[in-house]
């Protein structure tokens, strides 16, 4: 039994690992790509620089920071309160929002008035879009986790004979 549990426990480690791995290399490739674009109108003209690489492993630095505190992942012997890693939370956040916001402005900055308000109005489309789709997300979740406490309290004892 103890096998299943440390089993289980390296799953999740894993599961986790990607997670943050594929959420830092996206916001990182994003941060890099938007930092990389010069022009947007008549041409999209991208130029690589050490700004991009900067960019990149800023993107993905604060990415890999924010799963850290979303899945509570501590250092043995460092432990943070909840008040304190709420905070942690708010705040990386709120940078990160602000990031993509202030890049996706930036990448914006060449272009005409009535095509930005086109940009604007898909990105708006887009971003209700998303709400959606994580809202179902989170109802799923929800969905999920009660099936799952009813599941194990409905469950005989491991030890109980038939």
């Amino acid at each position: 039994m103890k096998d299943d549990a440390k089993s289980v426990d390296r799953d999740d480690r894993d599961l986790l690992r990607v997670i943050r791995f594929s959420s830092a290399l996206s916001l990182g490739l994003m941060a890099a790509l938007l930092f990389s674009v010069k022009q947007v109108t008549p041409d999209l003209r991208c130029e690589l620089s050490a700004g991009s690489g900067i960019a990149f492993l800023v993107g993905a630095t604060f990415s890999w920071l924010f799963w850290r505190v979303v899945f509570k992942v501590d250092k043995p012997g460092n432990r943070t309160g909840p008040g304190k890693r709420r905070v942690l939370f708010a705040a990386l956040s709120v940078l990160l929002s602000l990031a993509t916001v202030a890049a996706f402005a930036f990448a914006l900055k060449g272009v005409g008035n009535e095509k930005l308000m086109e940009i604007l109005q898909g990105t708006v489309i887009a971003l209700f879009a998303l709400s959606g789709v994580g809202f179902l997300f989170w109802q799923a979740i929800r969905f999920l986790e009660n099936d799952s406490k009813r599941a194990t309290e409905d469950a005989p004892p491991p030890d109980a004979k038939e």
